[in-house]
């Protein structure tokens, strides 16, 4: 079935038909009774008379044929009047003057979204493209983006800057400065499309939880995939283990790494089945990814601690344990001002389902990441800054404005438990599963440190790809968490780890830092 709009032409075109057959009858008719009335000799009044209706019909004919012929360059200079000479209609669309979308520098050239001429034409213009298409907004597909700043700051966007401008035909909106940097943003795109994979960057400054930069891929309809995508951490989870032991100051010990532990019915094995006669927990567990390890350290927290202390203590790091529906997300995971955002960009969270008959298999899934925990990167993300600040988690935040709200932060783990995990995360890149960073990061000034993850998902070909670290600045202090997650993609140890120290290398020349060439990788410990 037809349309609406298309039925609407064709009933204009039909009506017109018959108006034209109706007005070609009535010509020919009059023309007719002409002729035949001056050869009859009749009245010379009659005659003039048709003769000027005649001509009256040709100039209307005429007349109407060139507005036909013009139609396009009227219904436009039409639509311009309606947009910006009616009064009426320019009140309706005096929202079109929005404020700028600046980045963290907050200098006008860094401008994420302004006004600019393209095509002769000013136009809202989207200096990031398609990497702040996901966040920011524009890219392809942007009239069907609503998860993007563009979007849901809107009414912030258009709020006249002054009480004085409030009564001008065509107020210029409020401009916003976020936290995100233009600079790494791009940067961080460029290193995620050459993966050709599905996945995200996330990086946030450590003090005042800001994202400094994130992309993402995704459909323009799709909903953020680095704030949405649920996907298991992997080995990444061992971090929230490893900080229940240390925060309930339990010293490093040895354990021994085989290359499977039986739980119940099942195996888990390590990756690739390597094995160790014996290493340091937690320690060296991180560093070489010892999935049986960890099975044993978190059977000791069990018989040490209790399921409900391991419980509460993941809870604390704000990772939600559940036995029968899953929680619903929650509504201060953003420092925002913003409703609209809160309601849209709430990352669901990262939940562990414990089942009220908890076996030792559900209880060694939960110890590597797999299994009943599901992960969004944005999640790990702001556990991952949490240990690069001491132990002081703050709500992530997009608004440069919203630094000083709330900068307080919550604390969910000792100091010295915050510092020992950043230690072992330094032993991972430097002696472990991501020395491929090691390398990239030489002669920068600057250290990385992390955790990789490799997580396997039901009916895929290639496990999920993760790589959650911390850069640290030339005084040793840690300055960004930076999450690099990719779909299908692998070895966390590799791509991910990669990625995350080409990151590192852009971070310290941002900063200022002289960075010298990098040296070539040389080889990549296989694992976790």
């Amino acid at each position: 079935m037809p349309d609406i709009p298309f039925l609407g032409t064709a009933l204009d075109w039909a009506l017109r038909a018959v108006l034209l057959a109706f007005g070609a009858g009535s010509l020919i008719a009059l023309s007719r009774w002409m002729m035949q009335a001056m050869r009859e000799r009749r009245e010379r009044w009659a005659i003039r008379l048709a003769i000027g209706m005649l001509v009256l019909a040709a100039v209307y004919g005429i007349g109407h044929a060139r507005l036909l012929w013009n139609a396009e360059q009227i219904e436009a200079g039409r639509m311009a009047w309606r947009r910006f000479g009616d009064p009426r209609e320019a009140e309706r669309s005096r929202g079109e003057v929005r404020g700028w979308i600046m980045d963290c520098t907050g200098e006008p050239a860094n401008a994420l979204a302004r006004y600019g001429v393209r095509d002769g034409e000013v136009q809202r213009v989207y200096a990031l493209g398609e990497a702040g298409a996901n966040l920011v907004g524009g890219g392809t597909g942007a009239e069907d983006r609503d998860y993007t700043v563009e979007r849901l700051f809107a009414r912030q966007l258009r709020e006249p800057r002054s009480l004085r401008e409030r009564s001008e035909l065509h107020p210029v909106g409020t401009d916003m400065q976020l936290t995100l940097c233009a600079n790494p943003t791009r940067q961080a795109w460029s290193l995620l499309t050459a993966t050709g994979l599905n996945g995200t960057v996330i990086i946030q400054d450590v003090k005042t939880g800001g994202v400094v930069s994130y992309v993402a891929t995704g459909r323009a309809e799709d909903p953020p995939f680095g704030i949405k995508h649920y996907a298991p951490p992997g080995s990444v989870f061992k971090l929230a283990f490893s900080a229940i032991w240390w925060d309930h100051d339990l010293g490093e010990t040895r354990m021994s790494c085989p290359p499977y532990v039986q739980v119940g019915r099942a195996r888990i094995r390590n990756f690739e089945s390597h094995e160790y006669a014996s290493l340091t927990v937690p320690t060296g567990m991180l560093t070489v990814s010892c999935n049986t390890a960890a099975v044993n350290m978190v059977f000791a927290l069990r018989r040490q601690l209790g399921v409900e202390t391991i419980r509460d203590d993941l809870q604390k790091f704000g990772f939600v344990t559940y036995t029968g529906k899953p929680p619903a997300p929650p509504r201060d995971f953003w420092n925002t001002a913003s409703d609209a955002w809160t309601q849209r960009m709430t990352p669901p969270p990262v939940r562990v389902r414990f089942l009220a008959k908890l076996t030792d298999h559900e209880l060694g899934q939960i110890a590597i990441g797999q299994g009943p925990v599901d992960a969004t990167p944005m999640g790990i993300s702001r556990f991952i800054q949490a240990i690069g600040n001491d132990g002081v988690m703050m709500q992530p935040t997009l608004e440069s404005a919203r630094l000083g709200e709330g900068a307080e932060g919550r604390r969910i783990m000792k100091q010295t438990t915050s510092a020992r995990l950043q230690n072992a995360m330094k032993t991972v890149v430097d002696t472990g599963t991501a020395q491929v960073a090691k390398a990239i990061i030489a002669r920068t000034g600057w250290d990385l440190g992390g955790k990789t993850g490799t997580a396997d998902v039901a009916g895929a070909r290639n496990p999920d790809a993760w790589f959650a670290g911390l850069m640290f600045g030339p005084d040793g202090r840690a300055r960004y968490s930076v999450v690099v997650y990719l779909q299908h993609g692998g070895q966390g140890g590799r791509m991910p780890a990669r990625i995350a120290a080409e990151m590192t290398r852009f971070m310290a020349r941002e900063a200022g830092t002289p960075v010298q060439p990098a040296r070539q990788a040389s080889s990549t410990r296989r694992g976790g």
